[in-house]
């Protein structure tokens, strides 16, 4: 959850207006206790949300947290985000208060890191719960363009079921602190007992450790295709 100073974050929103968007609540679905679907409606005109796209809510005057753009509907100005909520914080708090009907929402439209490749034919999205957003993004495309795919989310045992609910396709889940903080156990993972998967697009989201695990064993593997990194947490670190 990104940390500054409030005169930074109040020029932010004055020199950036265009980026700033005022939304109402339309409805939230809690999944299960720790993760929460919110539904946003605006005046998304303008944007073209390409898979990754993130938008940022200002939950105090310092703090900041980023969200994934899970699905999106210009026509009706709808666009939905999905949460990891989890301890007593500043972000999760703000998240769990927002309820349909809430209206003057502010929001910033920060964009997309543009991770997919079209011309790839295979593609893989690591990640955890915090990663449920981009892959829920990205599936449409994928299935869409008839790319080869596969989703490996590790998650809380509580959390396991998430990705059936939510309809991933070709996802495999891992106990959290296990496989992906261990570099002997990644590197006996199929993907790399299989050529054809050498050349793939790699999208490595979600927790720092075990992105940094997970591109250590592709570079050790000669990976040749593209590896996209993007650490949305780190334990016992505020602010990344």
């Amino acid at each position: 959850m990104p940390t500054a100073p409030k005169w930074i974050n109040d020029a932010v929103e004055k020199m950036v207006p265009s980026m700033m968007r005022t939304v109402k609540v339309e409805n939230t679905v809690y999944l299960n206790p720790a993760i929460k679907r919110v539904c946003l409606k605006g005046n998304f005109s303008g944007l073209s949300f390409d898979p990754g796209y993130t938008i940022s809510f200002r939950v105090n005057a310092t703090d900041s947290r980023h969200y994934t753009v899970s699905y999106t509907n210009p026509s009706e100005g709808i666009i939905e985000f999905i949460a990891h909520i989890h301890g007593d914080a500043v972000g999760a708090n703000y998240i769990a208060g927002l309820e349909p009907g809430n209206e003057e929402i502010k929001l910033t439209v920060l964009g997309s890191d543009r991770h997919y490749n079209p011309y790839v034919q295979k593609q893989l999205v690591f990640g955890d719960e915090t990663s449920l957003g981009l892959m829920s993004g990205f599936l449409p495309l994928l299935k869409k363009n008839n790319h080869q795919f596969k989703f490996f989310v590790e998650l809380d045992d509580d959390n396991r079921n998430i990705p059936s609910i939510l309809g991933l396709e070709n996802c495999t889940g891992f106990s959290k602190h296990d496989v992906f903080r261990d570099r002997e156990k990644i590197s006996e993972l199929s993907i790399f007992k299989n050529e054809d998967w050498s050349g793939a697009n790699v999208i490595l989201t979600g927790n720092v450790t075990s992105i940094q695990n997970f591109k250590k064993v592709l570079k050790a593997n000669n990976h040749r295709g593209k590896i996209y990194v993007k650490g949305y947490w780190l334990e016992g670190k505020k602010g990344l």
